[in-house]
């Protein structure tokens, strides 16, 4: 009887690592280490001085859930996108990868057309705005024509990867342990599912994430923003902000980046999964959520969890490429490596700091060609190297190209000196780099103290503070051992390695902003889950495992704690109207100007265009308006230096189409000192201070000093004439504000 072939050897789901010492010295060494920075953790924030089993401020609500049903059309307008993404994604994903690549999984090409779908939809909206084409039914039409290019290609493309994808989820099997983790992880998207249904009061949102967007589409099209810095940036993610913009209000923008964050979640389970275990990809998703900034994030319309998770992608494609276990014979045009290019290029589109990506893949490519049991030509591994530049360059080039039409600079506002175009005030520079925790290497070098906290700066960073920037909890300070007192053997492990290492190292020297190393901490939570899921010593696994999920109780409790104290869910749950809450002060959200907001959309006419004064969050504004950020020489400022009468300083008001100005004087009073909105100097006050004499007068106005509500709100309403706007000119903030300054020595 003939011998049946042997089937080829199933290599066990065993991460490839080996410890440095014996375990239970790692293990007196992790218990010492976990003591010691629990202990300080605790006294510094009195973090486990809460009940975490509180119940959940969506549980204590429960019996209101019924007012969810008033956000269905957000959340079907929020899957038409995931349709969407999924549907052209899975296109594009074909075309890129090729339908019969044998590096990606079924739940792989799964989240890959999901990453493809949103990137490509987001340049797709800015090619939009070029055209002037920010409607609904051009945004409609494109949704629509995404879902059915896939529908239609759905039994010859997609139905085999579905099957196959579905195979591989019924084939999960999840331990208890996997359950309790399943379980966290519902809390942790149900506390955010809670706050994305919430109005936007994030500051950054406001003057950047969505304000950005809300100017394009009073302008009906992407234009030339010179008053708002942040223009400047890469607005990949604001780009699906806008559509959501088009088609309905900051909720459904707010449900696009939560979604995203849920596609980041199965990515990271993906990835513990294929390399190691379920458990390890549950692991991986609970350690990510339990650093607190993440939800903290990702409950606003920010872009930091869609860059972590554009990120991730390129890492993942990158380590199926660079560590695979049967290596075909190499060529520079891989489809894999390819993907990976792709990825990157969408994560520099999310912002700059995200660029590191790309300088990141280049490492893991020279490791992997220095490190290879048999070396590559090294023409192959340069001509590699170059194809994946290229390629995330070409896929980055609309933002360089923005920018060099509307600033003169491809990487506005960085770079002023080299490339020239439009330059930014040397005070408001300072300022920017302040407010990103700009790293000064001289600084650093410059004393013993500055040195020591810059050599430990992970332990520095976890006690930095409990905000949206910084609130980092213990676990991944707990986790550091790790890195040093373990060999990773396993390439695909070596590799992730390299890729964490290159983006700390570009983080570390440029900023200590917690917050800009999230795509970092994302690709960290893998590399540290395989870690505990692969432990030799079940003592050990199970030591961090029971931390973990203590931690992460704890960070959810201050969580709610931090909703609660915002007091949104009220809205949410139908406790409070929407326009009353935007009326009152809360937690990243100072001096109101929501009123003010009301006033203009129901009372000026639709073609008034707004200076905003002392005030730099231009969302909620439904009328065309200029809102200088505080890192720009405010606009009225501007105009009066170039001006030497009144006169001339109304023709230039005049020429910028300006026909109101909206002065949020309590807010002036919070920002001025630090950032000096109104730079005057003596003989631009004395013209500006002439012209309001003649041209302005106040139309509105909203003042009040109780509590939670300190509101000093002016609309003024300019004269096309001289005295015609009022009997008596109003009163002058701006010169008070300007002797204000001269008192201060500012």
């Amino acid at each position: 009887m003939a011998k049946k072939p042997s089937k080829a050897a199933i290599k066990p789901l065993v991460p490839d690592i080996t410890p440095r010492l014996s375990y239970p010295v790692i293990f007196a060494i992790c218990a010492v280490w976990a003591l010691v920075v629990l202990v300080n953790y605790q006294n510094k924030f009195a973090f486990f001085s809460v009940n975490p089993f509180d119940a959940p401020l969506w549980l204590e609500h429960l019996s209101e859930a019924g007012r969810i049903f008033s956000y269905l059309p957000q959340l079907a307008f929020a899957a038409l996108f995931v349709l969407f993404a999924l549907a052209a994604g899975g296109l594009l994903l074909n075309a890129l990868a090729g339908a019969d690549n044998k590096d990606l999984g079924g739940l792989d090409w799964f989240f890959f057309s999901a990453g493809l779908g949103f990137g490509a939809l987001g340049l797709l909206i800015l090619g939009l705005g070029f055209l002037g084409l920010y409607n609904k039914t051009a945004v409609f039409a494109l949704l629509g024509l995404g879902i059915l290019a896939g529908g239609l290609r759905f039994s010859s493309d997609f139905r085999g990867r579905a099957q196959r994808m579905l195979q591989e989820a019924r084939a999960l099997k999840f331990s208890w342990f996997d359950r309790v983790l399943l379980f966290i992880l519902f809390l942790y998207g149900a506390a955010a599912f809670i706050w994305v249904l919430s109005p936007e009061i994030f500051f950054d949102s406001l003057v950047y994430h969505l304000g950005v967007p809300n100017y394009y589409l009073r302008e009906g099209r992407v234009a030339a923003m010179a008053s708002n810095i942040c223009s400047g940036f890469p607005l990949l993610v604001q780009m699906l902000y806008t559509a959501g913009l088009i088609i309905s209000d900051d909720i459904l923008a707010k449900l696009i980046h939560f979604s995203i964050g849920m596609f980041l979640a199965g990515t990271l389970f993906t990835m513990g999964r294929r390399y190691v275990s379920v458990t390890a990809g549950l692991l991986a998703c609970v350690i990510f959520a339990s650093i607190p900034m993440v939800v903290l994030n990702l409950a606003t319309a920010g872009m930091d969890v869609a860059s972590c998770w554009f990120t991730l992608l390129a890492a993942y494609a990158l380590i199926l490429f660079s560590a695979r276990e049967e290596r075909p014979e190499p060529r520079a045009f891989d489809r894999t490596l390819l993907l990976a290019a792709v990825f990157a290029g969408l994560a520099a589109g999310t912002k700059y700091q995200a660029l590191f990506t790309v300088i990141a893949g280049f490492g893991v490519l020279a490791y992997a060609y220095f490190t290879a049991a048999e070396r590559a030509d090294r023409l192959m591994a340069l001509k590699q190297a170059f194809f994946f530049g290229a390629a995330a360059g070409l896929v980055f080039a609309p933002w360089p190209l923005k920018n060099i039409i509307f600033h003169g600079n491809p990487l506005y506002p960085f770079f002023g000196k080299i490339f020239g175009g439009q330059q930014v005030d040397p005070f408001k520079w300072a300022v920017l780099l302040s407010d990103g925790f700009s790293r000064s290497l001289p600084a650093t070098f410059s004393s013993w103290e500055n040195f020591r906290q810059f050599i430990f700066h992970p332990w520095y960073l976890t006690f930095l503070g409990m905000g949206n920037a910084d609130f980092m909890g213990p676990f991944i300070l707990l986790c550091v051992p790790f890195l040093f007192l373990f060999r990773f053997k396993k390439p695909a492990f070596r590799h992730m390695a390299v890729f964490i290492a290159v983006m700390w190292l570009l983080w570390c020297v440029s900023t200590s902003m917690p917050r800009f190393f999230l795509q970092g901490l994302a690709v960290l939570s893998v590399l540290l889950a395989v870690l505990i899921a692969g432990f030799g010593n079940r003592g050990l696994k199970w030591f961090f495992q029971l931390i973990l999920t203590v931690s992460a109780f704890y960070s959810l409790w201050w969580l709610n704690r931090i909703e609660v104290s915002q007091d949104a869910w009220r809205v949410v749950f139908g406790l409070q109207d929407k326009e009353t809450y935007l009326g009152f002060q809360h937690s990243t959200y100072p001096s109101p100007y929501y009123p003010a907001m009301k006033y203009i959309n129901t009372s000026l006419p639709q073609d008034s265009r707004v200076l905003f004064a002392g005030e730099t969050r231009g969302y909620y504004c439904e009328r065309r308006f200029i809102a200088p950020s505080v890192n720009d020489v405010h606009t009225l400022v501007l105009f009066a230096r170039a001006s030497s009468t009144p006169e001339e300083l109304q023709a230039k008001i005049a020429a910028a189409g300006i026909t109101h100005i909206f002065l949020n004087l309590a807010e002036a009073l919070r920002l001025d000192k630090s950032y000096h909105l109104f730079q005057w100097d003596a003989a631009s006050i004395r013209v500006f201070n002439a012209w309001w004499d003649r041209y302005a007068g106040l139309v509105w106005s909203d003042v009040r000093n109780g509590q939670g509500e300190f509101r000093l709100l002016f609309v003024y309403k300019i004269a096309s004439a001289p005295g015609a706007a009022s009997a008596a000119p109003p009163r002058n903030y701006f010169n008070d504000l300007y002797l204000k300054s001269l008192e201060g020595g500012g």
